[in-house]
This record gives structure tokens, C-alpha cells and sequence, in this order.
């Protein structure tokens, strides 16, 4: 067996039992098509999302950041690390790119399924309603940089703004097109939310607990 795989397996059997820690490896590794025979630091650090995602389903939090931390020192590389992104959002298909974005940020940093579908459709009602009424805007996800470890999702758009905020953050607000759901449904999967409006444009800030 190849020395690399053996050395990444021996650091995730120290978190989690040797049958999850080889199904997690192989998994992460078929996913990228890489051969455990071949395995490289460089090609280990392709596998890096799906190693997150599988962390984050077998490795308690608490552990979860020590497990990385020795995965990326066993690579002697910091390229483990999660990046954010920052994407312009001006129709239908932009929607799609930027939840697909929020799905491997999710993944990099090793949350948890419900956690990834919670701010997949947080970043897709707020990329939604720039298309349909503010011709659209920009969003921005950035993962964890230190504890409390949360995700942050920036939504600004050059609109007109909404004039009937407090109607529609209390649930109050009805309409066909279904205008103000995606903002309410946001704050609902949101741990903090923010949000400013006014003639210039709209501004929000929502947060997820990883």
C-alpha cells in the first residue's frame, strides 16, 4: 500500500474507527479519480474538500480542526486552508454557480449536510431576489477564519431598496410573485442576520454556525 495513503490513514484512525477512516479516504480519493497507489501530497490536497465533507460527518467538532490541522502538516503544506469567493450575480445561471460556490465552501471547512443545505439556499433566495428586482448585485461567502467558527454570507445590491421592510420581515407582507419570502426564509436559517436598506441599495449579512 502506498506510504502516503498509510500515513493519512493512520492520522484520520486517530479520530475516527479504521473501518470509517479507510471508507473516508477511499471515497475522497474516487471522487477526485486518484489511485491510492499513486497518492501524492499534491494530489491528496485535490481530495481536500471531500476529506472535509467526510470529517465533518464521522469527527465530533470539537476534534475536527486537529484532525485538518495534521492532515495539512502531514501534506507540509498549508494549502488545506479554505478559500471564500465573491461573485457577481446578473441572471438565472448565477444563481446555480453561486449555490454550487457555497456547497464546496461547506465542504472545505467540513460541516455538516443540514449546515451545507442551510447556506446553499440562504445564498440562492438572496442571488434570487438580485435577479428579479435589483437587476443584480454581489455575493460573498467566507468561511471560518477563527471561532466563534461561523460562515458568512454578504449579499449588496445597487437597487432601489425595499419600502416595505418591516411588512415583510414580519411575515405580514403577501404577494404572487412571492417577493419577501426569500428575505424571511433567510433570517429563519440564518444564526445573525442583518439588513440594510435604502435608496441606494440593499445590504445583508447572514450567518451560519459551522
Amino acid at each position: 500500500m502506498d506510504e502516503t495513503f498509510e500515513g493519512v490513514l493512520a492520522v484520520l484512525q486517530r479520530y475516527i474507527s479504521p473501518v470509517n477512516a479507510r471508507a473516508l479516504l477511499v471515497r475522497a480519493l474516487k471522487e477526485e479519480g486518484v489511485s491510492h497507489l499513486n497518492l501524492s501530497p499534491d494530489n491528496l490536497r485535490r481530495c481536500s474538500g471531500a476529506l472535509r465533507r467526510g470529517l465533518g460527518l464521522f469527527v465530533p467538532q470539537s476534534q475536527r480542526e486537529a484532525a485538518l490541522r495534521e492532515i495539512t502538516e502531514f501534506c507540509g503544506s498549508d494549502s488545506l486552508t479554505p478559500t471564500g469567493c465573491r461573485l457577481e450575480i446578473r441572471e438565472e445561471m448565477d444563481i446555480g454557480r453561486v449555490r454550487a460556490e457555497a456547497r464546496r465552501i461547506c465542504g472545505s471547512v467540513g460541516t455538516t449536510s443540514f449546515v451545507m443545505q442551510r447556506v446553499a439556499t440562504i445564498v440562492s433566495e438572496l442571488a434570487r431576489n438580485m435577479v428579479l428586482y435589483a437587476n443584480g448585485g454581489v455575493v460573498e461567502i467566507t468561511p471560518p477564519s477563527s471561532a466563534p467558527r461561523r460562515i458568512v454570507v454578504r449579499a449588496e445590491d445597487r437597487g432601489q431598496g425595499i419600502r416595505n421592510l418591516d411588512e415583510i420581515m414580519s411575515g405580514r407582507y403577501k404577494s404572487r410573485t412571492g417577493m419577501g419570502k426569500g428575505l424571511l426564509g433567510t433570517k429563519r436559517l440564518a444564526d445573525h442576520f442583518e439588513i440594510e436598506t435604502n435608496s441606494r441599495g440593499t445590504r445583508v449579512v447572514a450567518e451560519v454556525k459551522v
